[in-house]
């Protein structure tokens, strides 16, 4: 056999064995893993609401995959910044997001956006809560009635947010539109700084979800003014809906949820959905504390939450228009 010849025999095996391994190597990433520690961010500061969630259905999350789940926080720019990380990090399902409103508000929100809405693919529902609206409790006003005398006398309210985009952005629009009074939009990094503002008189009024309110409620630093939705919600029962004080247009929930960046494996986000899904079932304790926050658990399949997704974009795009939102 000629020299010439044995090297391209050897080529033609290197090649083979090149091709053989490749086809290999993702079918192999995706049997064995999670291998290493799962990192969620959360594009929001610690201590909030969202931080209290993402951290439950880390721990839910970790256990059903054997793995550790790390909350990393990434907060700024309502959401953007997080969102962002996560969209341009590498598909391995190492690096996942858990986020809520923001996910679909801010492309609604800005002409402009770092990455695409593709570049986050829709994983699994992790819960829904009602938000409440709430303020000092030394406020002049106790109901919804009165928070409009109140701002129509002052020429105005304020109204904090957890940041540009979230859900209690979209509940001040709503206020000012239902009310007919001039509101100013404060926005801060978390849920908590808003709290914070709030108890300290800084603003008027906030919409939060009750797993950031309620204990400052019970304990009497805040006055629970107004449940946005249709029906009370089981962890304040006393106050009254926005549609009980004549205001159904001020309808809004939380919500959350993981994303992943395009291209990873349908294999892992399919793991990842049937994990949390699992977890939602057989946890009796899991469900009792976001029970005990206020919120539903979520769950379900990749193709349903993005139906969820699909949905909110319809409504919170109305929303946008009818209101001129923009943060441009």
């Amino acid at each position: 056999m000629s020299t010439l010849h044995r090297r391209t025999l050897l080529l033609a095996g290197f090649a083979g064995l090149t091709v053989i391994a490749a086809a290999w190597a993702p079918a192999h990433a995706q049997g064995t893993w999670p291998d290493k520690p799962i990192r969620m961010v959360l594009p929001f500061a610690a201590g909030g609401p969202g931080d209290i969630t993402a951290r439950l259905i880390a721990q839910g999350l970790g256990k059903q995959l054997n793995q550790t789940v790390i909350v990393d926080n990434k907060p700024g720019a309502g959401g953007l910044i997080g969102s962002d990380f996560v969209a341009k990090s590498a598909p391995d399902g190492y690096t996942i997001l858990i986020a809520g409103n923001g996910a679909v508000a801010n492309a609604l929100l800005r002409t402009k956006m770092p990455y695409a809405d593709s570049d986050l693919v829709p994983v699994v529902e992790g819960n829904t809560a009602p938000s409440v609206m709430v303020a000092s409790a030394t406020a002049s006003f106790r109901d919804l009635k009165e928070l409009q005398a109140y701002g129509k006398r002052k020429g105005g309210l304020t109204f904090g947010t957890a940041g540009a985009g979230s859900t209690g952005h979209f509940v001040g629009e709503m206020v000012g539109a239902a009310l007919g009074v001039p509101v100013t939009i404060v926005h801060y990094k978390s849920g908590s700084e808003t709290v914070n503002a709030i108890v300290g008189g800084q603003i008027d009024l906030a919409s939060e979800a009750p797993v950031g309110v309620m204990g400052y409620v019970k304990g009497g630093k805040l006055r629970a003014v107004a449940v946005t939705d249709d029906k009370r919600t089981a962890a304040l029962p006393d106050v009254p809906t926005t549609t009980e004080q004549g205001f159904p247009t001020i309808q809004m929930q939380h919500w959350g949820g993981l994303f992943a960046p395009k291209g990873t494996p349908p294999a892992v986000l399919d793991r990842i959905a049937a994990a949390l899904d699992n977890a939602f079932k057989t946890d009796a304790a899991m469900r009792a504390q976001f029970e005990a926050n206020g919120s539903q658990v979520g769950g379900g399949t990749r193709a349903e939450f993005a139906q969820v997704i699909a949905r909110e974009k319809q409504r919170l795009g109305k929303i946008v228009s009818d209101a001129r939102m923009s943060l441009d």
